[in-house]
């Protein structure tokens, strides 16, 4: 039996809901969460507030006038100025059309700094005229000098990330050949076989060298 192929995610048809909190109060739940998962905030000295709501308020004075720049530069300053707040996002950030509001994460913000916040930025100013991740916005946000680079992975969505494997699909296998590792829900997984080893040694028929084995530590 091969390893089942890997089901595309569902997207959610309801809408995501965005608490507005100040900067304040999102800096007291991004210690928190650090806290939770037992990450060490020592690093970013964020028992420091005023230091974190000065450097932050010139991030958001930052943003303002780059979007007034972009606006009258690109667009003959035929868009309106958008709301922009930082939010509790793990990464990047949004734009929400209705509310007409950007939102960039104050975690990726503490932890990489003001060049991955222009980033996002742009890449939400380009959603504010294309929502979708369209060859249109990627054009636009070329245009205004995005990169297009995915958004950093940082310490709060890596824990995320960890404890979500480790709790949904605690199993983890590893096949003997390729010595690829592979997480599954239960350990009907050491039935399977490595679908790409069986692929490239065996025409796709089920091998049982290419079984799964018990991954190490």
């Amino acid at each position: 039996m091969h390893a089942p192929r890997k089901q595309g995610k569902k997207k959610s048809v309801t809408g995501r809901r965005y608490s507005e909190r100040s900067t304040l109060e999102l800096i007291a739940a991004y210690r928190r969460a650090l806290s939770r998962f037992g990450i060490e905030e020592t690093e970013f000295d964020l028992e420091n507030e005023f230091f974190w709501l000065f450097r932050l308020d010139r991030f958001i004075a930052l943003a303002y006038r780059t979007f007034d720049s972009i606006n009258r530069e690109h667009f003959q300053s035929s868009l309106s100025r958008p709301t922009i707040i930082f939010c509790n996002r793990s990464s990047g950030g949004y734009y929400h059309k209705s509310r007409h509001t950007i939102g960039i994460s104050l975690a990726m913000t503490v932890e990489y700094g003001e060049a991955e916040f222009m980033e996002t930025l742009l890449h939400e100013i380009a959603h504010i005229l294309v929502q979708s991740h369209s060859p249109a916005f990627y054009n636009i946000l070329g245009r205004i000098g995005g990169s297009g680079r995915k958004a950093p992975t940082t310490l709060l969505l890596r824990r995320k990330r960890e404890r979500f494997l480790t709790e949904r699909y605690p199993i983890r296998v590893r096949c003997p050949e390729c010595k690829k590792e592979y997480r599954y829900r239960t350990r009907r997984a050491l039935s399977y076989a490595c679908r790409p080893c069986c692929e490239r040694f065996s025409g796709g028929r089920f091998d049982v060298r290419f079984r799964f084995v018990p991954a190490e530590g």
